[in-house]
């Protein structure tokens, strides 16, 4: 049995399928499966992916599924419409521009009233966070940070919690469960909502990192650190690679989808270069019948080289030439070395003369 962690699918429903193809999820039951929220808006198939993962959790009960902040504001705007709003309030202005999610607005409106309604109850019943137990680690889960579903809260502060469930920023240095008062220990926080590419460009100021340097990579990768991990590596930017916004064509370069097995923890990307070449089908192309004309080297006659007229130069003529040739006579100037006595001679004996001064 294995479980797996996924956050922040963002519309890229060919992504995600491959994603579960590539980790060889089982839907048998031997496995589990944790989706962190934010699965709509931002790509090309935002409100299938929705639709997707709401057939996943409706039919398979070892798929969890919670809130994200992109669902919260789809929830918003489906009570204000139901309240007979009309206008653009603060949630809605910042959903449909500054998250991307017209679109999907769009598409939900195009929708039966029953489809439409199933996917708001199925919406309002998502969790803010869960938990497992696994190799004697216990991992709380929520899109952006910890709720604890075992603590009282009064109404206010509830709707406080909710909020930063799925809003909060963790800080780098954060410990996720300063905060909570109950009875259980937790190990770790898993968490998607920020691309992990922020953490590492925060790495840069933390001088007393305790662990090592962050490698660098092309893609974004899973950032892990000490009491939490992000899982979010950026898909919503998918699809911004012509994108007016610099920061979002620069997202688009990065991009990944990412999976992360709790047992042991695995890691696994999905990045839309890589799989989409895959599935890139070539076309079979009729040739016609070419026959190559028969090339026969068996009449073939080479040319005949005579030599019988050649002349070889004399060599021993050409040496003889170098040998008359005169050196000049070089002289030299006698030269005294210090130290040697210039009477001394070697005798007639053989005996070499004493040189004074070495010993």
């Amino acid at each position: 049995m294995a479980n797996y962690v996924i956050s922040d699918i963002h519309g890229a429903l060919d992504e995600f399928r491959k994603l579960l193809d590539k980790i060889d999820f089982r839907f048998d039951g031997t496995d589990s499966l944790y989706l962190l929220g934010d699965y709509c808006d931002w790509g090309r198939d935002s409100l299938a992916t929705l639709q997707y993962v709401k057939e996943l959790d409706d039919e398979y009960p070892f798929v969890h599924c919670l809130i994200g902040n992109h669902e919260w504001m789809f929830l918003g705007t489906i009570r204000a419409e139901q309240k007979g709003s009309r206008g653009l309030d603060e949630n809605e202005q910042n959903w449909f521009f500054a998250n991307r999610g017209l679109g999907t607005w769009t598409e939900y409106e195009k929708l039966a009233p029953d489809e439409r309604n199933e996917i708001a109850e199925w919406i309002g019943n998502l969790q803010y966070s869960a938990e497992t137990v696994v190799n004697g680690k216990r991992y709380l889960m929520s899109h952006a940070f910890p709720y604890f579903s075992d603590m009282t809260y009064n109404a206010v502060d509830e709707a406080r919690h909710k909020t930063d469930a799925v809003w909060r920023r963790l800080m780098i240095r954060e410990n996720p469960f300063g905060f909570y008062e109950g009875p259980k220990h937790y190990d770790v926080f898993i968490c998607g909502h920020t691309i992990s590419e922020y953490y590492f460009y925060k790495l840069q100021y933390e001088r007393s990192w305790p662990e090592r340097k962050p490698d660098q990579h092309v893609f974004n990768r899973i950032f892990h650190a000490e009491r939490f991990i992000d899982i979010d590596c950026g898909a919503k930017c998918f699809d911004c690679t012509e994108d007016p916004d610099a920061g979002l064509r620069h997202g688009a370069e990065r991009a990944q989808l990412s999976c992360i097995r709790l047992e042991d923890g695995w890691e696994c990307y999905v990045h839309p270069v890589h799989h989409r070449l895959s599935d890139v089908e070539i076309p079979e192309l009729d040739m016609p019948d070419v026959t190559l004309p028969e090339f026969g080297v068996q009449g073939m006659k080479l040319p005949g080289i005579d030599i019988s007229g050649m002349k070889v130069p004399d060599v021993a003529k050409q040496v003889s030439k170098i040998s008359s040739v005169r050196l000049p006579q070089l002289r030299f100037p006698s030269i005294e070395l210090p130290g040697f006595r210039k009477n001394n001679s070697v005798g007639g004996d053989g005996k070499v003369p004493d040189v004074g001064g070495v010993q």
